[in-house]
């Protein structure tokens, strides 16, 4: 019988390692992903850990390990290995807080990837969703266009993937549609990040 307790306590110690090392090698491979996807980036970048999530629900706000000290600057954009996250909101000396694309109060200028359609995505303050407001009920836009950013405002660089169209609903007698996104970054997954220098900042600070 006391054997039998050994061994079991064994089996659960070898039991949690084993969990440790396979939540070891998922991260292993985010941060290959999100590597790989700097290597493709023309702007320079610096990776963050994320260390805490706003407690409201209604605001969509991450904490990540970066500051001043590392160079960061309010409005820098926030990107993973699939798309844009949001922008830096606040800076302290070793921290920093960023606000999430799926914000309520968060909008951004985007473009249809496919024919250049420009409109602005706005949170809903659902992680999951984007919207479109305004767009015309003859635009030509369609269900798994890719949405990038496009530049206009110069807050976010061109060609970042935001989102892609998953509902265009157009309503007889109405001037506008009503058209829906999912965004490309994973929000609610992503551990670490990527912070973008982009050239015009670099520029202006020398």
């Amino acid at each position: 019988m006391e054997e039998n307790k050994r061994l079991k306590s064994e089996t659960l110690l070898l039991t949690a390692k084993v969990q440790k090392l396979a939540a070891l090698e998922a991260e292993n491979v985010r941060l290959r992903e999100l590597l790989n996807s700097s290597a493709l980036l023309d702007d320079s970048v610096l990776v963050a850990e994320l260390i805490g999530v706003s407690p409201d629900p209604l605001r969509h706000q991450i904490i990540i390990n970066k500051g001043v000290d590392d160079g960061l600057y309010v409005g820098q954009p926030v990107i993973d290995a699939l798309g844009l996250m949001g922008q830096i909101t606040e800076v302290g000396p070793v921290y920093s807080r960023a606000l999430l694309i799926t914000d309520s109060t968060h909008a951004l200028p985007v473009q249809v990837n496919r024919n250049g359609v420009r409109s602005i995505a706005e949170g809903t303050g659902l992680l999951h969703e984007l919207i479109l407001r305004h767009v015309a009920a003859t635009t030509d836009i369609q269900v798994g266009d890719l949405l990038v950013s496009s530049g206009l405002g110069q807050r976010f660089p061109v060609g970042y993937p935001v989102g892609v169209v998953t509902e265009v609903t157009v309503d007889p007698g109405q001037s506008f549609a009503t058209v829906t996104a999912t965004p490309s970054a994973a929000l609610n997954r992503s551990r670490y990040v990527l912070l973008v220098f982009t050239r015009s900042e670099q520029t202006d600070d020398g």
